[in-house]
């Protein structure tokens, strides 16, 4: 009797930690990109990306090749591909509108789009396509895009410079 009171205290102790560790406000970004399909256009750069909401809030994510999908192999960016990134991380307050893009490296990349798809329980679902149609070229020095279609009162937001880094 004394073994069954223990593992059922366990039990609950173990429901309790599993519950504290789990964060309703958090959600799940998937991010599809496209590599432009020209000449050269891949890149082995790291490549960070900054999504924003209405409300100017911002959420990082560093290096995107550590939230792809595909095993440790895979050559992510590489002309006409399209690559899938998962994260899991707090949730935005408004709809992503608003996408910073940043080339860490040596080499160029043409990024062709990319899309944002992000759920969360108990929330509605968003997704937003950004086109970009642009070179990131450290060396020419247009290693950040900012792409902003974020709009309060149907007014476009004004934007910021920051420093990306």
């Amino acid at each position: 009797m004394e073994i069954k009171h223990l593992i059922f205290n366990l039990l609950i102790l173990f429901s309790l930690i599993v519950h504290t560790n789990a964060n309703a406000s958090d959600c799940i970004y998937n991010i599809y990109v496209q590599t432009g399909n020209i000449p050269y256009a891949a890149t082995t750069s790291n490549i960070t990306i900054f999504l924003n909401d209405a409300t100017k809030a911002e959420l990082p994510v560093v290096n995107l090749r550590n939230w792809g999908l595909m095993d440790s192999k895979y050559h992510y960016f590489r002309p006409g591909e399209v690559d899938l990134f998962s994260m899991k991380g707090p949730c935005l307050r408004a709809p992503v509108c608003g996408l910073t893009i940043v080339l860490d490296g040596y080499d160029s990349w043409y990024c062709e789009g990319i899309e944002i798809t992000v759920v969360g329980f108990g929330k509605s679902c968003s997704q937003k396509h950004f086109v970009v149609n642009k070179w990131l070229d450290v060396n020419a020095g247009t290693a950040v895009i900012i792409q902003d279609e974020c709009y309060i009162d149907n007014v476009p937001r004004s934007i910021s410079l920051r420093n990306v880094y």
